[in-house]
């Protein structure tokens, strides 16, 4: 049983922090470039709550991807672990505290007279990601929560 848990594991650590970048910068591959040539760019454009997201999305994808193994293989699954649900609300939580850092960071100091639209609006892209990435990833393990049953076989 650990050895499948650290098989799904393994698995949702490749896979999580190129998907989780991919879907929070939303613009088709060119985050790869941005993470390659700084990654605090790349941080900074999605978010400081990323970082935690990744860690989050790495347990609950390789949950995720161990389920879809072991129904794909015929074996019945066995009961979610006890981390699932924090992690689930976990992620729900770090996007909405993204997003209201987000919007802090945007009006914070601004003024009627002072509004510039560019700012403000890079700062409130960032916290929807960071709320995007957090539904995403709860939405898995929601998902990855529900045992795999089996289909009774006819001639039982």
């Amino acid at each position: 049983m650990l050895r499948t848990s650290l098989a799904g594991v393994l698995l949702g650590g490749a896979i999580a922090p190129p998907l989780v970048l991919a879907l929070a910068a939303g613009d088709g591959g060119s985050w790869l470039l941005r993470l390659v040539s700084g990654g605090v760019a790349a941080v900074d454009e999605v978010g400081w709550v990323l970082l935690p997201q990744i860690v989050l999305a790495i347990g609950v994808l390789g949950l995720a991807l161990e389920r879809l193994a072991a129904s794909a293989a015929g074996l019945e699954s066995r009961a979610a672990p006890a981390w699932l649900d924090p992690a689930v609300e976990s992620a729900l939580l770090l996007g909405m505290l993204g997003t209201l850092s987000g919007m802090v960071s945007g009006f914070a100091g601004l003024s009627a007279d002072a509004l510039e639209p560019g700012p403000l609006v890079h700062s409130l892209g960032t916290a929807l990601r960071s709320s995007f990435v957090g539904f995403g990833i709860a939405l898995v393990g929601v998902w990855a929560r529900t045992p795999v049953a089996l289909p009774e076989s006819e001639g039982d």
